[in-house]
């Protein structure tokens, strides 16, 4: 196992051999290929270069100078992703009128500003490319309300990932979310 960072934390690659016991933390990759590590025992912290790990396809080991080890998983996304409970239903929007309208309850398991996975309580006929218009409730002090549309992206039994369709446009739905998704 080589250092890649010398100095407060070091990373380490693991070995193919090695077993991960401990949690594996994720980290982010922001646009400059950096994130931030911090160590869970003592609060240190270090941006690191991530670029030549991104694609690493495995945990990485870091070593704190306080001598706790953990391990990280790069996440390589634009946005920030939250786990989720929400409560919520779904529209398919179809041209077809012939089709009529399929209507559902659903539970979002994730969250980003450009879309989100949700789960259906019962089985669905939502297929990949079908524009979706989702309303969900979020869980901050407020118990906001939430009306987007998206396109589904995937599909496996109950659950669908979806982008929204206006996720680069200022209005409150995406002003919302973007103060919900803020990290705390």
């Amino acid at each position: 196992m080589d250092p890649l960072v010398a100095r407060d934390l070091c990373v380490l690659v693991t070995s193919r051999e090695e077993k991960w016991s401990m949690e594996i933390k994720k980290i982010y990759a922001n646009d400059d290929e950096k994130g931030t590590l911090i160590c869970e025992k003592c609060g240190k912290t270090r941006v690191v270069d991530l670029s030549d790990f991104k694609n690493i396809g495995k945990p990485l080991k870091v070593k704190c100078s306080c001598g706790h080890l953990f391990f990280v998983r790069i996440e390589v996304r634009r946005f920030y992703r939250k786990n989720t409970n929400l409560r919520g239903e779904y529209i398919k929007i179809s041209n077809d009128v012939s089709k009529g309208l399929e209507k559902g309850v659903m539970t979002v398991e994730d969250l980003s500003r450009t879309g989100l996975k949700f789960r259906t309580k019962i089985s669905h006929n939502i297929r990949v490319e079908e524009m979706l218009r989702v309303r969900f409730i979020l869980d901050d002090t407020q118990h906001s309300e939430v009306h987007k549309g998206a396109i589904v992206k995937w599909v496996t039994n109950y659950v669908v990932g979806a982008e929204f369709v206006d996720f680069d446009t200022f209005n409150e739905a995406n002003r919302t979310l973007g103060f919900y998704l803020m990290p705390r």
